[in-house]
């Protein structure tokens, strides 16, 4: 039997923008890249675990570049399957009710498939079929589940039932499982990956993996990495920085070729379609010497969207009210944007009250400000079931459905 290749990507957030700048041009070089690799690698399966949008309610723009890219997809590859599953950043019905519109070789996941409220293990396992059309492989496809989604039932037990869903259907075939959560073992980025609950817990085990998943595919962290556990877990990132603490990462997308027996997984890296540039290029340094650097730029005429990002860190040994005017003054008529101006200010000892460490508004994680607020309060921090009960009606704050509320 031939193998099934399937190419895992994920975290696309579609209407991204970086401290209001587009990173439209940037999505398309990636989708155009992605088309010709889909092609080059004559895969049969495309996966994107998660967070297609940025956004629960994203631009039409949004929208319009992910259905042409469906249309696209499955007009140079007319054998493709194309599986999408919703993540915490997307609205589960604005996934979920184009379903009807596109072909048999589309599956667009956004909410955890039901019937009668309880899991449809006839709609969540899909089989995968390889170049010949014979069915080669079948995957779960398990979406970001919010609190509301799971009724009685654990995540681990939607996790153990639907692998022994899928070992009655496969006959020995391999078996793909997905997932978009935090899985205890990853590495998170802080500026750009919101903290996601389900069930209670923010990192679950990689054990809801078990020895009979061929490959799990998951996603919401933004860095390619493997996770340690009884099977290969990966997750397999953004298509590019999403914030300046992932500049250095090699973004990539994972194609994972499978027959009975059988599993080869390989990286094919995402060439960088705009520079993330940080003066300085280490630890913060004084206003002066970072003038110096930002003056030493070259000046470049290069198209707005095609222009490096920045990020400029000073070190504050004093006040300076005009900070934000020298440096953009420093940076006219050079060819980058401007993303943030980083004050770190030196201090000694404990850093005292949330006024006192001066952080910028962007940067202040909710979960750690009601944290601070707290202590501030009751001379204490807040427990453990506070904290779990505040992080999830933070999750419902943020993945509010809008479709739902309009219709409400």
């Amino acid at each position: 039997m031939k193998p099934v290749k399937i190419l895992h990507t994920s975290d696309w957030h579609l209407g991204h923008e970086l401290s209001g700048h587009s990173r439209e041009a940037e999505h398309d070089a990636f989708l155009d890249w992605l088309l010709d690799e889909l092609e080059e690698q004559a895969c049969d399966v495309l996966l994107v675990t998660g967070d297609l949008y940025d956004m629960a309610n994203p631009p039409v723009s949004a929208q319009q570049r992910l259905y042409a890219f469906i249309a696209n997809a499955r007009n140079r590859l007319r054998h493709l399957q194309i599986i999408m599953i919703g993540g915490n950043h997307d609205s589960a019905l604005r996934i979920d009710l184009p379903g009807a519109l596109v072909d048999e070789r589309v599956y667009l996941v956004g909410s955890l498939p039901k019937k009668n409220r309880q899991p449809d293990f006839e709609r969540i396992c899909i089989p995968l079929e390889n170049s010949e059309g014979r069915v080669a492989a079948w995957l779960g496809a398990i979406p970001f589940c919010r609190p509301g989604d799971l009724g009685k039932e654990s995540l681990e037990e939607l996790y153990a039932e639907t692998t022994r869903q899928l070992l009655a259907r496969t006959n020995g075939l391999p078996v793909v499982l997905t997932g978009h959560l935090h899985v205890a073992g990853g590495d998170v980025s802080e500026l750009s990956e919101r903290r996601i609950v389900i069930g209670g817990e923010e990192a679950h085990a990689a054990s809801l993996f078990s020895t009979d998943v061929t490959y799990g595919a998951l996603g919401h962290l933004h860095r390619p990495q493997q996770i340690a556990g009884p099977s290969l877990v990966r997750y397999a990132g953004s298509p590019f920085p999403l914030s300046v603490t992932e500049r250095n990462y090699k973004h990539s997308v994972t194609l994972v070729t499978l027959t009975p027996g059988t599993r080869v997984v390989q990286e094919l890296l995402i060439p960088r379609a705009v520079p993330f540039l940080r003066i300085p290029n280490g630890a913060p340094r004084c206003l002066d010497a970072v003038m110096k650097e930002l003056e030493a730029l070259p000046v470049e005429t290069l198209p707005r969207d095609q222009q490096p990002f920045l990020e400029v860190s000073v070190l504050m040994e004093t006040a300076e009210p005009h900070l934000q005017a020298r440096i953009l003054n420093a940076l006219e008529g050079k060819s980058v944007r401007l993303t943030r101006i980083n004050r770190v200010v030196q201090q000694s000892g404990h850093l005292g009250s949330l006024a006192d460490q001066r952080q910028e508004l962007a940067d202040l994680q909710p979960e750690k400000v009601f944290g601070a607020l707290h202590e501030r309060k009751y001379a204490t921090s807040p427990d453990a079931a506070l904290e779990c009960a505040f992080a999830e009606l933070l999750l419902l704050a943020e993945t509010a459905d809008p479709i739902l509320s309009k219709a409400d």
